[in-house]
């Protein structure tokens, strides 16, 4: 199992405090303190993704659970859209992936301006067929911090790490509307291999 690098550190901190603990407290407090590693280590686990092959789909940016599908106006760029909500637990893997290779076309922050989350994050990817995905990470209240990758301007891939989650938080993702979709609410969704939708063009091969 491979650990998130954005943890590595302070695990180590808590490593060498479980040392000093033995030394000074003995087995008791550095066992305490071990208890708190190991399962850290597991929460902030970084499993292998396997990205599926498949250009035109769009694949789940986290680990969780579909909440809510449904149309809505998109706020960011105007038009019609499909949400998907995903809501992740505290166990899950927490890294962050980009749902759709295309280049970041904008992005915005928004502080407390909805009930329960503390911050959201929100970027535009554009594909390089024109088509437009809109993917959104907001934290809780109680949640300290993230850190996000993505930067506009800039290109991402599908599926490639764009940032990590240090507790829960409710990801977003807004599609075209002519896109198929291949899950469902209460479905359990995977980080980079999930695929959400596929996108439709005239040209896009049977599947």
């Amino acid at each position: 199992m491979i650990i998130a690098r954005e943890i590595r550190v302070f695990l180590v901190v808590l490593f060498i405090i479980a040392i000093s603990a033995k030394m000074y407290l003995g087995w008791y407090a550095a066992f305490f303190v071990l208890s708190i590693i190991i399962p850290l280590a597991f929460i902030f686990r970084d499993p292998v993704c396997h990205v599926p092959s498949a250009p035109l789909a769009i694949v789940s940016p986290v680990n969780g659970e579909i909440i809510s599908i449904g149309k809505v106006v998109d706020k960011w760029i105007d038009r019609d859209a499909i949400k998907i909500r995903i809501k992740m637990k505290f166990w899950h893997t927490h890294i962050l992936r980009s749902p759709i290779e295309g280049k970041v076309k904008n992005q915005w922050a928004a502080y407390g301006e909805e009930t329960g989350v503390k911050k959201r994050y929100t970027y535009w990817i554009q594909t390089d067929e024109n088509d437009d995905v809109i993917y959104s990470v907001a934290t809780g209240k109680f949640s300290p911090f993230m850190e996000i990758k993505l930067r506009c301007g800039e290109r991402t891939g599908q599926g490639q790490k764009s940032g990590f989650l240090y507790f829960s938080g409710i990801i977003d993702v807004l599609i075209p509307e002519q896109t198929r979709m291949d899950l469902a609410v209460g479905d359990m969704v995977k980080s980079g291999s999930s695929v959400l939708a596929q996108m439709i063009h005239n040209d896009s091969p049977a599947i």
